[in-house]
């Protein structure tokens, strides 16, 4: 292999191993960039999901005790489902099947019909959820000579409810008269200046001059002309004198010539002398050799 076929295999190589260290450089980096964010981003979504399921778990455990509260205080006697029937004014409809009087007097709910419903309001903000409750004493039962009130059906109408939202906006109305003729206007300003009119015919030729006087001559140098085209070429001139002569230098050495081409193979070469004589080697001794085997009971 030439020189110049090394060199390039140098560049080659040089050029390769740059590649790689930038490559592995740039790899370093973005994993020392990227896995600490990774690790962030992953704490902060964990961190995230525990305060969810936590608050998940705070409501489950808050509906839970809601239940329990609603099932230990709506499963008691029948006798006090009929008193909170009666207290709520849930006979209306049975005093009336009875045929009862009084029609001078106030109902026994106190309130009149509901007014129409008003505008929906904003969300108002989730409140903090409250701890449960114990169960409620049991009240005392009614005395057995108290009965429903008397049904009112000549209520007194009730308050009226909050504003309604406001309506859609009405159609257009009908046109309206034809107004009065203005006045006429006063004159207005003048206008600008128009644009230059065309140009005018030409005049008619003048009378001649009268004839001027006697010429008179002046003297004086012109410019220089132009030069003159080159002469013929003149013949040649005598002989010179001889020359004197004087010793000369060598010059220096000439550029280093190519690399010739790899010479043949060498003949073999003849044998070299004989080396000394080993020492001579120790007895052999038994310590390898295998215990011998006898049959048992020797």
């Amino acid at each position: 292999m030439d020189e110049k076929a090394r060199m390039e295999e140098r560049v080659v190589l040089r050029r390769l191993t740059f590649i790689s260290v930038s490559i592995s450089t740039a790899a370093v980096l973005s994993a020392v960039i990227a896995v600490p964010m990774a690790y962030s981003y992953l704490q902060s979504v964990h961190s995230g999901l525990r305060e969810e399921v936590t608050f998940c778990r705070q409501r489950t455990d808050g509906l839970l005790k809601h239940y329990t509260m609603y099932e230990s205080t709506h499963s008691r006697s029948p006798r006090a489902a009929l008193r909170r029937l009666r207290g709520s004014g849930g006979y209306s409809t049975g005093g009336e099947a009875a045929g009862g009087g009084g029609g001078g007097e106030c109902c026994s709910c106190g309130i009149g019909a509901a007014g129409p419903p008003g505008p929906p309001g904003s969300d108002g903000a989730p409140g903090n959820d409250g701890s449960a409750g114990g169960p409620g004493a049991p009240g005392a039962d009614a005395p057995a000579s108290a009965g429903p009130p008397a049904p009112c059906f000549d209520c007194p109408a009730g308050p009226p409810g909050p504003a309604g939202n406001a309506g859609a906006p009405g159609g257009p109305g009908p046109a309206g008269n034809p107004g009065a003729p203005g006045q006429g206007g006063g004159m207005g300003p003048p206008g600008p200046p128009g644009p230059p009119g065309p140009a005018g015919n030409p005049g008619s030729a003048g009378s001649p001059g009268a004839p001027g006087g006697p010429g008179q001559m002046t003297m004086m140098m012109g410019p220089a002309g132009p030069p003159g085209p080159p002469g013929p070429a003149g013949g040649p001139g005598p002989a010179g004198n001889p020359g004197q002569s004087m010793p000369s230098q060598p010059g220096p050495p000439g550029p280093l010539g190519d690399k010739g081409p790899d010479g043949g193979p060498g003949n073999p070469g003849g044998p070299g002398p004989a080396g000394n004589a080993g020492s001579s080697g120790g007895g052999g001794g038994c310590d390898h050799c295998p215990p011998p085997r006898t049959a048992p009971g020797y």
